[in-house]
């Protein structure tokens, strides 16, 4: 679809991914969220517990430095509505990443707005002063997570933050609920997530928890919205 008045055009991303592999697997991520968008089945693009979730993401946000706007990058922003509320919210440059192109955000009068197709690992905008992962890494493999995350810390900028919503573990147990088509769907621990980014160089300040209203498997599912500060270097 066209980008909306005043984007800049849609581009893939330049760079490369990790492996074979990986980009075997982000295909079928793809695949799977385009099935899931065309399908009308996209409910985490809005309703109460979104809205939730992106409060807390603005009041986590950092400070804007002097004379400029703060930039933030919305990662797996799907429709874009988020990404409109940062922008918005914030009086951000902000720009909205996903691997599909289905983003149909509402019109902003503070900020800036501006989409890109392509996947995160071959971003390379930066400095970027927040990263906005409202459900990306309890996606990706296992053996991506710490990859991920150093990624998204070289385009931070010291004292940026990134927030980061999971699925959070009902019973403390790390697991991949799989779905049929392949697509990773982890529930995660604050444990593990915490110790994964402070390892990085990140400085967890914040965190909420919100119930999903959902039931699944017998257990009834929270988001975890955690947000982390990056270090400076060799701190």
């Amino acid at each position: 679809m066209p980008a909306p008045s005043g984007e800049t055009p849609v581009g893939q991303e330049p760079g490369t991914v990790p492996d074979g592999h990986y980009s075997a697997y982000r295909e079928q991520v793809r695949d799977s969220f385009q099935q899931w968008y065309g399908s009308g089945r996209d409910s985490w693009s809005g309703g109460p517990i979104k809205s939730r979730v992106t409060e807390f993401i603005l009041s986590t946000a950092p400070p804007a430095e002097p004379g400029r706007r703060r930039r933030v990058l919305d990662i797996g922003c799907g429709r874009g509505h988020q990404t409109a509320e940062l922008a918005e919210g914030l009086d951000a440059d902000t720009v909205g990443l996903d691997l599909l192109d289905v983003w149909a955000p509402p019109p902003v009068t503070r900020g800036s707005l501006r989409f890109r197709q392509g996947d995160f690992l071959g971003f390379h905008e930066g400095p970027m002063d927040m990263l906005v992962d409202s459900g990306c890494l309890h996606h990706q493999r296992r053996q991506d997570w710490e990859r991920w995350v150093r990624h998204g810390g070289a385009l931070l900028r010291e004292g940026g933050v990134w927030t980061v919503n999971i699925f959070l573990s009902p019973d403390g147990d790390v697991v991949d609920k799989r779905l049929p088509d392949g697509r990773s769907n982890w529930w995660l621990t604050e444990e593990l997530v915490t110790e994964l980014f402070t390892g990085c160089g990140f400085d967890p300040v914040a965190r909420q928890e919100v119930d999903r209203n959902f039931q699944y498997e017998g257990h009834w599912l929270r988001y975890l919205t955690l947000a982390f500060s990056r270090m400076a270097a060799g701190s």
